[in-house]
């Protein structure tokens, strides 16, 4: 099972080290300036040489026949990003393409149809609407793993949380996890070995580039519904899609609390500021460096009342009040984030003084 993952780690950094070399003739370099916090120009390549890795992988080692709509969505998402990180393609197009390649996903067979006893009034399911709002779902993951890309490590480190929980709760049910996620995995501890700040690194090396986070997005939402649903293996789904909502909940949050709070200050939606989740670590002083491992410590934190909430005697309906009331917190705090900043502060003294 590991051999895998370090066959996809070696991939990974072989791609890597090769789409390094070819970054600056075809202009995949992300040059400083502007809202960025980096000195010197990076390549772009971290996303292209993941998903290279995972779709190269995949054709080798699985019955990708099974699922060739979805590689084929995955080729086409990854492949747009990269010629968007290189010549920047206009913003609706790049919108309906992730309309496309959902689509693609929902004809290959990947459907939320049902989200599981919510309520503890009965499951509830789409029916006829199942289709559309999958469509809507992996559209807004997409977006929302491209938006919370902006420190180093960060959506790298975010994705390997949840990948990691989706391993590991795979393992707890007697389910060996997917070739795919297995990939994933290998293949995101390399791409953090250039891109996570730590004592031999500095700076990221390489950075993921949109190609990569908008290629996450898609993936795990691939991942996340096909492991959620009734079918996802003989004894039926490995996770409650409550669970799969809670491993996903910061991007889903922080995109959300994001665009309404620019919504409510009378601004586009889609328009760049720092009002995303990381940034109110950084304007509370804490480095790059320190900020991604906190966050990715608060995934994990979520990650776990997900997975081990049921193990623990949490019912299904209150994990769900939880996961809207933190859904609701997190949407205030994007709006009016300045008490938020003043209790992270108050932590990084704490910490400092530790």
């Amino acid at each position: 099972m590991f051999s895998f993952m370090f066959l996809s780690f070696f991939l990974t950094g072989l791609f890597i080290l090769i789409f390094k070399r070819v970054a600056p003739r075809i202009g995949l370099i992300d040059q400083p300036g502007g809202r960025k916090t980096h000195e010197d120009a990076v390549p772009l390549v971290g996303g292209l040489a993941i998903f290279s890795s995972f779709i190269l992988l995949s054709l080798l080692f699985t019955p990708w026949m099974e699922h060739w709509m979805a590689f084929v969505a995955l080729s086409i998402l990854l492949y747009m990003g990269v010629i968007d990180d290189a010549i920047e393609l206009n913003a609706k197009f790049k919108f309906f393409i992730h309309f496309v390649v959902s689509a693609l996903l929902v004809f290959d067979g990947v459907v939320l149809e049902t989200m599981g006893d919510l309520f503890g009034t009965g499951d509830i399911s789409f029916g006829g609407f199942a289709g559309i709002f999958t469509i809507l779902c992996v559209v807004y993951l997409i977006n929302a793993m491209n938006m919370i890309d902006g420190i180093d490590g960060l959506s790298g480190g975010i994705a390997f949380v949840i990948a990691i929980f989706l391993f590991s709760a795979s393992l707890m049910r007697g389910v060996m996890p997917t070739f795919e996620l297995q990939f994933l995995i290998g293949a995101l501890v390399c791409f953090l070995m250039f891109n996570y700040r730590h004592p031999w690194r500095e700076r990221a090396s390489i950075f993921m580039g949109d190609s990569g986070t908008m290629a996450l997005g898609f993936v795990l939402a691939w991942l996340a519904i096909d492991l959620s649903q009734d079918g996802a293996t003989a004894n039926g789904a490995v996770f409650d899609p409550i669970s799969i909502a809670w491993l996903l909940a910061l991007p889903i949050w922080d995109a959300f609390g994001m665009l309404t709070a620019r919504i409510r200050r009378g601004k586009h939606p889609f328009e760049p500021d720092r009002n995303h989740f990381h940034h109110h670590f950084l304007d509370a002083g804490f480095k790059p460096e320190e900020a991604t491992p906190l966050i990715m410590l608060y995934c994990m934190l979520l990650g776990s009342v997900g997975v081990f909430g049921a193990s623990w005697g949490i019912p299904p309906v209150v994990l769900t009040i939880g996961w809207i009331f933190m859904w609701g917190v997190h949407t205030q705090l994007s709006y009016k984030h300045d008490r938020f900043i003043v209790f992270l502060k108050r932590v990084r003294q704490m910490l400092r003084m530790s």
